[in-house]
């Protein structure tokens, strides 16, 4: 998506738009909500799509930069070179890998960087919310993850990769540390080298498995395959 010239009238209109709408939305709730960015509201404004994906507040995007602070991000589009966050539905050329929406995280290259200083924060999209009591793990899945960033309350989280499948991975994170702790969770592209898609987050009470029994596993299924195809090459 090109850089859309900044509008006044567009930027006043969305403001009214999601404002009428958060009011009518509601409170949120202590625990986190909509963590498969499902409930999202899509309106058209001057021949863009834009979208409120409830709960969840974007930063340092291009279009929020210019539009809304945070209060709408881009639908099924995304931009060249700048920093974004964007809603993407089944229908976008890079389709939501969970349900009926996903979002993308955007960084941003050197050259937008350079153009528009704020851009060096990358994109993030984060909640404030109650961590679950009894939680040790956060998941989620992920496509084309390259360098996405997850924290709790300003504190980075080590994520590793639980799984791959035909179109996302899963990944988790150590999260027992922060249980019943109320805090911002936070995805972050980071400029330049962060881009990636995310769904379906979700907070467990199993423990992440250890890297060593995650390499165990995937050994003992190569093994497995070896066996089989001895006995019935």
């Amino acid at each position: 998506m090109p850089e859309i010239p900044i509008n006044l009238n567009v930027k006043i209109r969305l403001k009214i738009f999601f404002a009428l709408l958060a009011v009518c939305q509601g409170g949120q709730a202590q625990g986190f909500v909509n963590l498969n960015f499902e409930q999202a509201v899509i309106t058209n404004i001057s021949g863009f799509d834009y979208a409120q994906v409830r709960g969840w507040t974007g930063y340092y995007g291009w279009m929020i930069q210019n539009y809304s602070d945070g209060v709408a991000i881009t639908y099924n589009n995304e931009t060249l070179d700048s920093a974004n966050v964007s809603l993407e539905g089944t229908n976008y050329w890079r389709p939501a890998i969970g349900g009926k929406y996903s979002i993308l995280l955007k960084g941003g290259s050197y050259a937008a960087g350079l153009v528009y200083p704020w851009m060096t924060n990358g994109a993030s999209i984060g909640q404030t919310g109650q961590i679950p009591f009894g939680t040790k793990t956060i998941m989620f899945r992920g496509a084309s993850n390259n360098g996405i960033v997850l924290s709790f309350g300003g504190n980075a989280l080590s994520v590793v990769n639980l799984g791959d499948y035909p179109n996302y991975s899963i990944w988790g994170a150590d999260i027992s540390a922060y249980a019943g702790q109320t805090g911002e969770l936070l995805f972050n592209a980071p400029w330049q080298t962060g881009y990636g898609m995310l769904d379906n987050i979700q907070f467990s009470s199993s423990p992440v498995p250890e890297p060593s029994t995650l390499a165990l596993g995937a050994l003992g299924t190569l093994l497995l395959s070896f066996y089989r195809w001895k006995k019935h090459p």
